[in-house]
C-alpha cells in the first residue's frame, strides 16, 4: 500500500516540477521556479523551526496543562463520587442495621408487654374466679338454707293439710305425731 502512495507522490512532484519549469519560463508562479527552490527550502525550514518552537514552548504546554487539569478534575470527581458512594453504602448499611435493631427491640418490647399483660390478665382472672367462686359458695349456702326453710315450711304445711284432710275424710281429728312422721318420710323420698 505504501509503494503505490509513494509512486503517486513521486509522479505528482515530477509533473509539478515539469509544469513549474514550463510556467516559470512563461513568467508563471515564482514558487515553482526551480532556481529559487533552495531559498524557499531555507525559509521553509526557518518557518517550520519557528512554528515548532512556538508550538512546543507555548501551545503544547498550555494544551498539556489544560489536559492535565481536566484529567485531575475528572479523577478528583471520580474519587469524590467513589467516596460518596462508599459513604452512602456505609450509611445504608448503618440504616439497615439500625432498622433491624429497632425491629428486634420492638419485638422484645411487644413480647415483654404481652407477657406483662398476660400476667395481669391471669391475676385478674384468678381474682375474679376467686370472687365468683366465693359468691357461688355463698349463693349455694343461701339456696340450701332457703331450700331447707321452704322444705320445713312445706313439711309443716303438708302436715296441716294432711290433718285437715284426715279430719274431713275420717270425721275425727288425726294423731299429729304419727301423721307428721309419715309426711316427713314422704317429703324425704320426694326430695331425693
Amino acid at each position: 500500500m505504501r509503494t503505490p502512495v509513494y509512486s503517486a507522490l513521486a509522479a505528482g512532484l515530477v509533473s509539478l516540477a515539469v509544469s513549474g519549469t514550463a510556467s516559470a519560463k512563461e513568467g508563471g508562479m515564482p514558487q515553482l521556479d526551480y532556481h529559487s527552490f533552495a531559498p524557499q527550502l531555507v525559509w521553509l525550514v526557518i518557518a517550520f523551526v519557528a512554528l515548532y518552537l512556538v508550538m512546543s514552548k507555548l501551545a503544547v504546554p498550555a494544551i498539556s496543562d489544560t489536559l492535565e487539569k481536566r484529567q485531575a478534575k475528572i479523577q478528583g470527581d471520580l474519587d469524590a463520587a467513589e467516596k460518596a458512594n462508599e459513604d452512602t453504602r456505609s450509611l445504608v448499611d448503618a440504616y439497615a442495621k439500625r432498622m433491624a435493631d429497632t425491629r428486634e427491640e420492638s419485638r422484645r418490647l411487644q413480647r415483654e408487654q404481652a407477657e406483662a399483660d398476660s400476667a395481669v390478665a391471669n391475676a385478674r382472672f384468678t381474682e375474679l374466679a376467686e370472687k365468683l367462686n366465693g359468691r357461688i359458695a355463698e349463693a349455694e349456702k343461701r339456696i340450701a338454707g332457703q331450700r331447707d326453710q321452704v322444705m320445713a315450711g312445706l313439711e309443716q304445711m303438708a302436715g296441716e293439710i294432711a290433718q285437715s284432710a284426715y279430719a274431713k275424710l275420717a270425721g275425727q281429728p288425726a294423731d299429729g305425731a304419727a301423721l307428721g312422721a309419715k309426711v316427713a318420710a314422704a317429703t324425704k323420698e320426694t326430695s331425693r
